[in-house]
């Protein structure tokens, strides 16, 4: 597929992911629900997009994948930033697509002040989960169909204990869409993520995260 055909998709898989999470919030489930739902939304998109664009929908793992996939040549060759740039650009659209069709939203803060480190903390585990299991999908023919299953799983998971300390975004694109629509403390949300980004390739530098 062309790049312009694989960010499509990604405008596409986030702004449904937003679509979803935009209605749930206007809906009578309980925490423990909204989280199974975009966990099982997330899954859904990753089996059907995956092998198409990657299904990121997410600009911090686009970056965090791509700087596995090029090394630091992902912000500076032709092909790394064309990429980046491209899904990053076309999942900020998508959200804000999809929570424009899902309005009007259940007004509150993205995250609050005592919320940014844990939305640091649990984005950290997240992408590691992420890159982990990007590596695994690789190498091992058996893990990659369950990509979707363990990484849906994981965002639930997480979603759930961000409910629990007024955090659980975990993504730069859906805090932005969140913040077209009103949306207070999205901005400390995207810090808490891209301070995520920070860690984790401080973690991978440290070869905590090490693939071998």
């Amino acid at each position: 597929m062309t790049l312009l055909q694989r960010s499509g998709l990604e405008a596409l898989g986030t702004g449904l992911l937003a679509f979803t999470i935009g209605r749930l919030s206007t809906s009578d489930l309980n925490g423990f629900e909204q989280a199974i739902a975009i966990g099982l939304c997330l899954t859904l998109l990753i089996h059907i997009m995956g092998r198409f664009s990657g299904a990121h929908f997410n600009p911090a793992v686009t970056l965090l994948l791509n700087h596995q996939r090029f090394g630091f040549k992902a912000l500076r060759s032709q092909e790394g930033l064309l990429e980046t740039g491209a899904y990053v650009l076309a999942q900020i659209i998508g959200a804000l697509m999809g929570f424009a069709l899902a309005a009007p939203l259940v007004a509150g803060d993205a995250v609050a002040l005592e919320g940014l480190i844990p939305e640091a903390l649990l984005s950290l585990v997240l992408f590691a989960l992420i890159l982990r299991w990007s590596h695994e999908g690789r190498i091992c023919p058996f893990a990659q169909p369950l990509s979707g299953l363990v990484v849906g799983a994981g965002l639930a998971f997480l979603a759930l204990l961000g409910g629990l300390t007024q955090s659980g975004i975990y993504n730069p694109a859906i805090a932005i869409g969140l913040g077209s629509q009103g949306v207070s403390g999205w901005g400390m949300a995207v810090l808490a993520q891209l301070l995520a980004v920070v860690m984790v390739l401080a973690l991978e530098g440290s070869h905590l995260l090490s693939h071998d």
